[in-house]
């Protein structure tokens, strides 16, 4: 008898989780968020991903260019099908059936050289894999951190590698904040209809020279569970969108965002947005309602790197309940 799967169930309400031989479940460990894997789940089926040994070519790929390419893994979505086949570069495959809401991920066969590689390959397969699923549950993923004002809103951080969302973060954290996720968000309409946020907290990469109040440009991984326990949330209200940038010889700023400058900006941080065409108009008007929430751009200059007093001081506009 084949050992069971070790499982994480990804969401609150138990409606995705990953499922993975106890071998392999070493390849996911950069992947999956930082969640209380052993509190009890909802019951029910919901979503699987299910990552097991096999043959990675065994699901064969749509003719054409892919829809969709991610780190490692390109993705052929057939969305009349509601099918998605995805082939990495270190030679892992695998399928998500999205009618059924399941996923297959194999990966390449790999050794103590090769395992980091197939790792991305995996990390890539399930980023995917869980965006196009989450679009069929009538959700969206994004890249994006997202911290929880004193008023119990939260604010998503959208921006590109380096933006300053991490360090956003961090600082408000410090501050009092509360924290979703530094990496993923899962947007959702509770049962009133209001939008939420879920987080997949990972570690957070912060500049090492954080601390000491001067960019080593130098990135360092901190647990955030560990560094402000007690501090996350799991899901929160959504309350607005920021998008930073850094410019460090310029004073910080906040400046409004238009709405349709706000969506372009979230959806540059959904590159899967449009890959399954059968929910890429819903989500897309899901996206749309997110960004009618109040938007800002905020420019970042080193005199906000490590003084949370001026911070606050720039961030008041966004909310005069979210403040003590």
């Amino acid at each position: 008898m084949s050992p069971s799967p070790s499982i994480f169930p990804l969401l609150a309400d138990g409606g995705l989780r990953v499922e993975a031989e106890p071998a392999l479940a070493v390849l996911l460990e950069r992947w999956l968020p930082l969640l209380p894997y052993d509190d009890p789940a909802p019951s029910g089926g919901g979503a699987v991903i299910r990552l097991a040994s096999g043959d990675p070519a065994a699901a064969e790929a749509t003719g054409g260019a892919p829809a969709l390419r991610l780190g490692a893994a390109d993705a052929w979505v057939d969305a009349a099908a509601g099918r998605a086949v995805f082939r990495c570069t270190a030679g892992s495959g695998g399928w998500t059936d999205l009618a059924r809401g399941t996923a297959g991920l194999v990966p390449a066969a790999f050794g103590e050289e090769t395992r980091e590689a197939v790792a991305w390959d995996v990390y890539s397969m399930c980023t995917i894999a869980c965006a196009l699923l989450l679009g069929r549950m009538h959700r969206a993923l994004a890249h994006a951190a997202a911290v929880v004002a004193p008023g119990g809103g939260a604010w998503l951080l959208a921006g590109d590698t380096h933006a300053g969302k991490s360090t956003t973060s961090v600082n408000l954290i410090e501050a009092g904040w509360r924290f979703v996720s530094d990496d993923h968000v899962v947007l959702f309409r509770d049962e009133d209809g209001g939008i939420r946020v879920e987080g997949w907290p990972r570690r957070f990469h912060l500049d090492e020279g954080w601390a000491g109040g001067s960019p080593l440009h130098r990135r360092g991984e901190v647990d955030p569970h560990r560094r402000w326990p007690g501090r996350w949330q799991r899901t929160a209200p959504l309350a607005g969108l920021l998008f930073p940038r850094v410019d460090a010889n310029l004073p910080t700023v906040l400046s409004p965002l238009p709405a349709a400058e706000a969506l372009a900006g979230l959806m540059r941080q959904s590159p899967w947005l449009l890959a399954d065409r059968a929910c890429a108009a819903e989500v897309l008007a899901f996206l749309r309602s997110a960004c009618e929430r109040p938007a800002y751009t905020l420019r970042l200059g080193l005199d906000t790197y490590r003084d949370t007093d001026r911070l606050l001081e720039v961030l008041r506009p966004l909310s005069s309940e979210s403040w003590p």
